[in-house]
């Protein structure tokens, strides 16, 4: 099993090394412009080092073992615009000095990308993948592949896309590089879409080169005249060898040229991020497996850094080639050092023979690669993605070849974020509004005092808020509330409760439109009361100038906030907070038996008294007693594991405790505490049993009342329990 799995190693890691040696020579072309034939061999060399020296440290560094990593065309493209540009101007000097600037470009660009890499990965920011718009991604995949196709040009034709004519392209040089280029091309591109057999690509490519060969052999022209022709790669006159970095080389005077492509190497590093994430990502996809993506930055970094300083070219993670073993029922790392150890061969020895390779072969391959993205994305896309999202990825196609990489990506990052504002300022922020006529917080009330509240509440106003919110989710809120405030009605508001308990953040712009919510409050006699703010948001709204005072309140319990509100218009109203038919004795007394007062009931009562902070009853207490409050208030709160309490409810007079431990017999689920002087009835156990055994008639009548009682209570403790929930 263990030499069959190193047989299937090594051919996965010679068809992934084929592969990147004939990717290599395409690469070429697309890097030195036909204005620049002495850079060839040159750029070639810069290739394969890149490919030797990335592929063996990323293979060896991965956390994937079967990754192969290559010199990739992306940053090959913005190399050979950028060369394209300096051979026309010949700013940088005559066509050596050219050559040698942009290889030195090459070399830089990928020492650089190399740390951003590593930065990235030992910064742990890998996941910033995410935070790119999917169209965003599209468009520039589809863009590079239109840069791509465009680079395709010369080298099928030997002439720019400026240049192109129909007369021109008629000529039968020409036409012996396009026409079989082109077929080629689609060739590839109509296989490629139907089959993902792992010999597919390096077999079209041997193929094609072995068809082209043929065809020239059968048409009587020689090598030589071939070369001479411009239809094959070679030859690489004064071509030495390897040579030092060309960055090493560079004379001093060309160093300010060097520096003027900083834009340059920030297009290249940008595309490299990007590919790097979106090739790593898709290979933990396709292999259902677990990839570290910093540690794949950290050792893309390495490498390129090293690539860069040795004279290589910016080379990374190449998906298809690291998917061969695992088709192939092999993952190890002999398939990127296989593969990087051939394109050191191919330095070493095998250079010359590049020198045969078919420009329309190569033409063709790069002709598949462009067709391939723009028809994956556009044409595929068309169907496949929301119309918003088609219309960002061609808007970033297009300005991609009117303008540049950067340029595409930061238009279309722009409107991708434009659509996004957009979208989520239709969100529904304010997850509920509520009235205080139908919400109330959780304060056991006489009759007459929920008749008040029922009738004066809807000047108490309640608006949860949910999820981030930004200048446009907040300028839905002022607009909601503006149109509350200066609605006419019978009652004017009077508070207006926000709660942001769920409002994880807030955006610093969105503070005008609360400063507006300010504002408006004030002008119209209404309280603003802030509920349930993280620190953060608070932090920001102190900043903004919203602070506590006249008519601006914070508080960290909406139930409190609320209670403060009703109590307020209680206080106001004429026989506010009690009445006599409230109480819990005159409710008993209301189904007392015929012939009983209720006095008889009150003889088994003991009246205790209660200062404020006393316990009433005490969570985990003994069962033992009954208490009817009389005169004063309490607070029932639960004790929870982290020595905080929760407020469950507060209870005022009429209001009767401790039954439902009592009837159950179990220790006391929570505690009650006196906030002020307090007094209270108290039935124990013991009286209860002897009013049982002697006046049987008046415990039913006790029961059938508390029975009432409880009823009630359930019906406001499921109120609470949705308000927990919520």
């Amino acid at each position: 099993m263990q030499s069959q799995q190193l047989v299937t190693s090594l051919t996965a890691g010679l068809i992934a090394g084929i592969r990147t040696i004939l990717g290599s020579a395409s690469m070429v072309v697309l890097v030195m412009p036909n204005a620049l034939p002495g850079g060839i061999a040159p750029a070639l060399e810069v290739i394969l080092v890149g490919g030797a020296l990335v592929g063996a440290l990323v293979s060896l560094l991965s956390s994937y073992p079967g990754v192969v990593a290559q010199v990739q065309d992306g940053p090959a493209v913005i190399i050979g615009v950028m060369a394209s540009a300096l051979a026309a101007s010949q700013a940088a000097g005559p066509p050596d000095a050219v050559v040698l600037l942009v290889l030195a470009c090459a070399n830089v660009a990928a020492f650089a990308a190399g740390a951003v890499f590593y930065g990235l990965g030992v910064f742990r920011l890998g996941a910033l993948m995410r935070f790119i718009p999917f169209p965003v991604i599209g468009g520039f995949l589809a863009g590079s592949g239109l840069l791509i196709l465009m680079g395709a040009v010369p080298v099928l034709t030997g002439a720019s896309l400026s240049q192109l004519s129909a007369g021109l392209l008629a000529e039968p040089l020409r036409a012996a590089r396009w026409v079989p280029g082109l077929a080629f091309g689609l060739l590839l591109v109509v296989m490629l879409r139907r089959y993902r057999h792992p010999l597919l690509v390096p077999g079209l490519l041997l193929g094609g080169v072995a068809a082209y060969h043929l065809g020239l052999h059968l048409a009587g022209m020689p090598m030589a005249a071939a070369q001479q022709a411009g239809l094959l790669l070679g030859p690489f006159p004064g071509y030495t060898g390897l040579e030092l970095p060309a960055w090493s080389r560079l004379p001093a005077a060309a160093w300010p040229s060097l520096a003027a492509q900083v834009p340059t190497f920030a297009s290249i590093v940008l595309v490299s991020v990007v590919a790097l994430l979106l090739n790593a990502s898709g290979l933990e996809l396709a292999t259902r497996s677990d990839l570290d993506i910093n540690r794949e930055l950290r050792a893309a970094g390495l490498a390129n850094m090293a690539s860069g300083l040795l004279g290589g070219a910016v080379g990374f993670h190449a998906l298809s080639a690291s998917l061969l073993g695992s088709r192939m029922g092999a993952n190890s790392r002999l398939i990127g050092l296989v593969s990087a150890a051939l394109c050191l061969a191919a330095l070493l020895v095998g250079t010359s023979l590049l020198a045969y390779m078919p420009r329309a072969v190569l033409g063709g391959l790069l002709f598949s690669m462009g067709a391939g993205l723009l028809i994956e994305w556009l044409y595929d896309g068309w169907r496949r993605l929301p119309l918003q999202d088609f219309l960002i990825v061609a808007l970033i196609v297009g300005v991609i070849g009117a303008v540049s990489i950067p340029a595409g990506v930061a238009v279309g990052v722009a409107v991708a974020m434009a659509i996004f504002v957009l979208s989520y300022s239709r969100v529904r922020v304010i997850r509920q509004e509520l009235s205080g006529a139908d919400y109330r917080s959780n304060v056991d009330r006489s009759a007459p005092a929920l008749a008040v509240l029922k009738q004066e509440g809807g000047a108490i106003r309640v608006i949860k808020l949910e999820g981030f919110i930004f200048f446009g989710t907040a300028y839905s809120v002022l607009t909601k509330i503006q149109q509350m405030i200066a609605k006419p009605g019978a009652r004017p508001l009077r508070f207006l409760i926000i709660d942001f308990r769920d409002v994880p953040a807030s955006d610093s712009s969105a503070m005008l439109a609360f400063s507006k919510i300010r504002t408006a409050c004030e002008r119209h006699g209404c309280r603003l009361i802030l509920t349930r703010m993280k620190a953060a948001v608070r932090t920001q709204f102190r900043q903004s100038g919203i602070v506590e005072g006249a008519g601006v309140s914070f508080h960290d319990d909406l139930d409190e906030a609320l209670e403060g509100c009703e109590q307020q218009i209680l206080d106001e109203a004429a026989g506010g907070a009690a009445a006599p038919d409230s109480s819990g004795l005159e409710r008993i007394r209301r189904v007392l038996p015929e012939g009983a007062g209720l006095a008889d009931f009150m003889a088994y009562l003991e009246p205790r008294s209660f200062a404020p902070g006393d316990y009433l009853l005490r969570q985990g207490g003994p069962p033992d007693e009954i208490l009817f409050i009389e005169q004063g208030r309490v607070t029932v709160r639960l004790g929870l594991p982290d020595g905080r309490s929760m407020r469950l409810r507060a209870m005022t007079v009429g209001t009767m405790i401790g039954e439902i431990g009592l009837y159950l017999n179990q220790p006391r689920n929570a505690s009650a505490i006196a906030d002020e002087p307090t007094r209270a009835l108290v039935l124990s156990a013991a009286s209860l049993r002897r009013m049982e055994a002697a006046d049987p008639h008046l415990a039913n009548a006790l029961h059938h009342a508390i029975a009432a009682l409880l009823a009630e209570r359930l019906t406001t403790t499921n109120g609470l329990l949705q308000r927990l929930i919520d």
